[in-house]
């Protein structure tokens, strides 16, 4: 960092109010970057920004990583041009969020609320998940790295099991709310590798008291091993 001062030897001690001007080198191409594109960012769009996330961590009750001011703002610019030029973009996982994120989808919703009210601008229902994906990542409470990989196997597992019991299963109700959290928590621990001890005993009693079912999990085994090779 350069200080520049007139009439002054190098070392010499110097009085901060006799400082004109200070110069910070930014020879960091991703710094460069970073500059440029704040500088593309409407200031009104990090003011929403700073609501989403007060309101998130009220919400979540923890403090959201600080990069969540730059990534969500720079997120809602780019989202905000595509909503002008009338080109919107579907989100793959949409239902993935707001059926394994419950609580942050509803955070993401009332962001586009926020975006609503600030900028008279009603962004698709899909950038709530768009949304809730910066905030997972930003959160210090969750572990995030493995988010999507984590989603798209509980996607493949109940896809699968809807192949194999045709259908039946009914996608709604705290029944099957509980079992999506059952899914997800054994994804989790599946992609991570901290797998539960196997209970012979339980296993057994599984398997004589619910012959179809069993079957039904010894054919989504495969799958999940065909799949993951794990």
């Amino acid at each position: 960092m350069l200080r520049h001062i007139n009439n002054q030897k190098t070392g010499a001690m110097i009085d901060r109010k006799e400082i004109s001007k200070i110069y910070a080198p930014v020879s960091n191409v991703g710094q460069s970057e970073l500059i440029a594109s704040l500088e593309r960012i409407p200031a009104e769009y990090f003011e929403v920004t700073r609501q989403i996330v007060e309101y998130a961590e009220v919400i979540l009750d923890t403090k959201l990583k600080a990069n969540i001011y730059y990534s969500l703002a720079d997120h809602l610019n780019f989202a905000i041009d595509r909503y002008n030029s009338n080109l919107t973009l579907g989100n793959r996982v949409f239902w993935k969020m707001k059926t394994y994120y419950p609580t942050e989808f509803q955070i993401g919703v009332h962001a586009l609320s926020i975006i609503k009210n600030n900028l008279d601008i009603e962004l698709p229902k899909e950038e709530a998940a768009n949304i809730v994906f910066h905030i997972i990542n930003a959160s210090n409470s969750v572990d995030n790295s493995n988010v999507l990989e984590v989603s798209s196997l509980v996607d493949n597992i109940l896809q699968t099991l809807r192949v194999l019991t045709h259908g039946k299963i009914k996608q709604e109700g705290i029944n099957y709310d509980r079992f999506v959290t059952h899914i997800k928590f054994f994804s989790e621990r599946y992609i991570s590798g901290n797998m539960l001890a196997d209970d012979p005993t339980l296993l057994e009693h599984v398997f004589e008291s619910y012959q179809e079912a069993s079957q039904i999990g010894l054919k989504l085994e495969k799958t999940i091993y065909t799949l993951y090779e794990k």
